[in-house]
């Protein structure tokens, strides 16, 4: 009986150890997680201007015709982004992107264009596209889909949409998007989600630091 509590006492003790162990390991983990979403309080503050300013054309829709206030923001920036004035009936989630960049003052670091695939080549030559499956996206991101994309792998298709991200919670992103079924309005998506084409990364650190 002795030898036998013995034993339980050393698995006991051993369980404990393992314990003591994982939590640890799962406690660096998430010290250093949390390093590396670390940012300066300016850089935070900017970046949830940009979605204050969106916010305000929440449920902006065109059955009753308030989206037209999106366009018409962008119609008036001056130069124009491109040639072309955007129609009251086009499709309108860059637009409404474009004009929340606008309104807080950011078109030097988020590309103006009423075209998703456009503004991903602006992006693109300004050096923040990104397509790693990895990437864990941030408040102010722009992030591109592509509805009819079926297939495994790195999806790299004409993009279809886009919208301004909020936050993440857990496995899932948060979205406010222009033109979500005609409205402005919010979307939630897994990560890594098989439409996600990418994303635009403004440079909000740079314009911090000035």
């Amino acid at each position: 009986m002795e030898k036998k509590n013995r034993c339980l006492s050393k698995l006991c003790s051993h369980w404990d150890t393992a314990v003591i162990l994982l939590l640890t390991v799962c406690m660096c983990a998430g010290i250093m997680w949390h390093a590396s979403r670390w940012m300066p309080q300016r850089e935070r503050s900017l970046r949830s201007s940009l979605l204050h300013t969106a916010r305000v054309w929440l449920d902006s829709s065109e059955a009753d015709g308030s989206h037209q206030a999106i366009i018409d923001r962008y119609n008036a920036y001056d130069p124009s982004p491109r040639d072309y004035k955007v129609q009251y009936n086009d499709n309108w989630c860059a637009t409404f992107g474009s004009a929340a960049a606008m309104e807080t003052g950011l078109t030097h670091i988020i590309p103006p264009e009423c075209s998703c695939e456009q503004q991903i080549n602006r992006f693109m030559a300004m050096g923040r596209w990104q397509e790693d499956e990895r990437y864990l996206p941030r408040t102010g991101d722009y992030i591109y889909y592509v509805w009819d994309e079926w297939r495994q792998g790195n999806c790299t298709a004409w993009a279809d949409h886009v919208g301004i991200v909020e936050g993440t919670f857990g496995p899932v992103i948060k979205v406010l998007e222009g033109n979500k079924e005609d409205t402005v309005g919010y979307r939630y998506i897994f990560l890594n989600d098989i439409t996600i084409r990418g994303f635009g990364l403004p440079d909000y650190a740079a314009v911090s630091a000035q």
